[in-house]
C-alpha cells in the first residue's frame, strides 16, 4: 500500500512539474558524476615528479661534476716566458736605434718594438720610447711622457742632453706662428750614449 502510494505521488508530482514548466523549455540536465579515482584524463599524480633520474648522461645535458684542475707548477714558466719577451723587445729596439744603416725610419722601428711595453711601468721601456720621441723632434711629446715614467738618476741625466740636443735643432717660433707649427726637425743618426739601467724581471 505505502509503495502504491509512493507511485501515485511520483506521478502526480511530474505531472505537476510538466504543467507548470514553460513551454519550450529544456528538462533540467541530470547531475554529471566525477569519474572514479585515478580514471580522470586531467588527473596528476604527486609521484610523478619523484621519477628517479636517468643513469647515464642525457643528450644535452650539463655535467656539473666536472672539475678543472689548475697547473700551479705552470706560473713560473709563464712568468719566465713574459720576461724573455719583454727583455727580447727592448734588445730589438736597442739594436733597432745602435744599427749604423736600418732599413726604414729608424726611430719609428724602435717605437714599433716598443708597442706592448707599457712606459709608466718599464723604465728601460720609457728611456728608448723618449730617445725615440726626442730623435723625432717631438720634444713636447717626449717631456709630456717623461712626467709619467719613474727613471733612475743616471738615465734622467742621459735624457737631459738628448731633450737639450732636440731642441737645439728645431726652428725658432715667434709667439706670432704658435698657431702654424712646422714640422718637427728629426735627427736620424743612430744612438751611440749609454743603455739605460737594467732592470729585470
Amino acid at each position: 500500500m505505502a509503495s502504491l502510494r509512493t507511485t501515485v505521488g511520483a506521478v502526480t508530482l511530474g505531472v505537476v512539474l510538466a504543467a507548470t514548466a514553460p513551454a519550450g523549455a529544456k528538462p533540467p540536465a541530470p547531475k554529471k558524476h566525477h569519474a572514479a579515482h585515478g580514471k580522470s584524463r586531467h588527473w596528476v599524480h604527486r609521484n610523478d615528479g619523484l621519477r628517479p633520474a636517468p643513469a647515464g648522461p642525457t643528450h644535452g645535458a650539463i655535467n656539473e661534476d666536472v672539475t678543472l684542475t689548475p697547473f700551479p707548477s705552470q706560473a713560473s714558466a709563464t712568468r719566465r716566458a713574459l720576461a724573455q719577451n719583454r727583455r727580447d723587445r727592448l734588445t730589438d729596439a736597442e739594436t733597432a736605434a745602435r744599427a749604423a744603416a736600418i732599413e726604414g725610419d729608424r726611430w719609428e722601428t724602435v717605437l714599433f718594438h716598443l708597442r706592448d711595453l707599457d712606459s709608466r711601468s718599464d723604465p728601460e721601456g720609457c728611456f728608448w720610447r723618449l730617445v725615440a720621441y726626442y730623435r723625432l723632434g717631438q720634444v713636447e711629446r717626449a717631456r709630456q711622457v717623461r712626467q709619467t715614467c719613474e727613471l733612475p738618476s743616471r738615465d734622467l741625466a742621459i735624457l737631459e742632453a738628448e731633450d737639450a740636443e732636440a731642441s737645439s735643432i728645431q726652428t725658432p717660433l715667434a709667439l706670432a706662428e704658435r698657431d702654424h707649427l712646422p714640422p718637427p726637425v728629426a735627427n736620424p743618426a743612430a744612438y751611440a750614449g749609454a743603455p739605460p739601467t737594467r732592470q729585470d724581471r
